[in-house]
């Protein structure tokens, strides 16, 4: 009888919370409440690591918003108020210059995007917008640090995703750093093709300038390079279709730095 109460006292703090909150969404994306979280298809696993009251927290604090392509779901320095999980779609996570943006990272959908920010200063370190029509599920911060606090098999899972980020921007780091522009671009294109859509032919929903600001070059030398590759049969462009004809090539590249 206690339990009941006091989660439904929970259910209740956090959706008073979401109704003053829900400011931070655009005002044009469509929102609804979540209602069957446990059966969605597009669920997290760490979801499995939580009791059934709990999942029912979340569910209860749980937004799902439509953000349409080119829309931001956060803004860089802006405070973090919910967990970002991607459902459907995909987004870039990238950091805002002066002159010239770095693009991060690309996400594509049933991940986490941004935990790290929700585990650390609180604050986004950078922007976060749709590559295509996307749908987020945004969950209210406290309530997920709260789980992780009394559930250390949640709070593995969750940090699992934040390790495996921060090791992604690391290694990124050290490319921009010690490879020059072939190499660089080389290994883009194959982590495109092997991590993120896993697949030698796909469709980059990157602009040419996108590609640069991933690769952290010009775009000048983007274009140059891309059509090297693609003369020399290495890969085949047409239009934003890609198709990775001889990754060892890129590979050895990629390699050479």
């Amino acid at each position: 009888m206690f339990k009941n109460i006091l989660c439904c006292w929970i259910l209740l703090k956090y959706y008073f919370y979401e109704q003053n909150t829900i400011k931070i969404f655009n005002p044009m994306a469509k929102y609804k409440k979540a209602n069957n979280c446990k059966e969605c298809p597009y669920k997290s696993y760490s979801l499995t690591k939580l009791h059934e009251n709990d999942v029912d927290l979340i569910q209860g604090s749980c937004l799902i918003v439509n953000f349409k392509k080119g829309e931001n779901i956060c803004k860089q320095g802006t405070e973090v108020t919910h967990a970002l999980y991607l459902a459907k779609g995909s987004v870039k996570l990238y950091i805002e210059g002066k002159n010239k943006n770095l693009i991060l990272k690309l996400v594509n959908q049933s991940k986490y995007i941004g935990l790290q920010s929700l585990f650390g200063d609180r604050i986004y370190n950078y922007t976060i917008a749709a590559l295509e029509d996307s749908q987020v599920c945004m969950i209210n911060a406290s309530l997920i640090m709260d789980l992780a606090k009394k559930n250390v098999d949640y709070l593995f899972e969750l940090t699992k995703n934040i390790s495996e980020a921060t090791n992604f921007v690391y290694k990124k780091i050290i490319d921009i750093n010690q490879k020059q522009l072939r190499g660089r671009l080389a290994d883009v294109m194959l982590h495109f093709s092997e991590n993120v859509f896993e697949s030698d032919r796909f469709e980059l929903k990157l602009t040419r300038k996108e590609i640069a600001e991933y690769s952290a070059m010009s775009m000048e030398n983007t274009v140059r390079i891309l059509n090297e590759y693609k003369k020399d049969g290495i890969i085949g462009i047409d239009g934003r279709i890609f198709t990775i004809k001889q990754p060892e090539i890129l590979r050895k590249i990629g390699e050479l730095g």
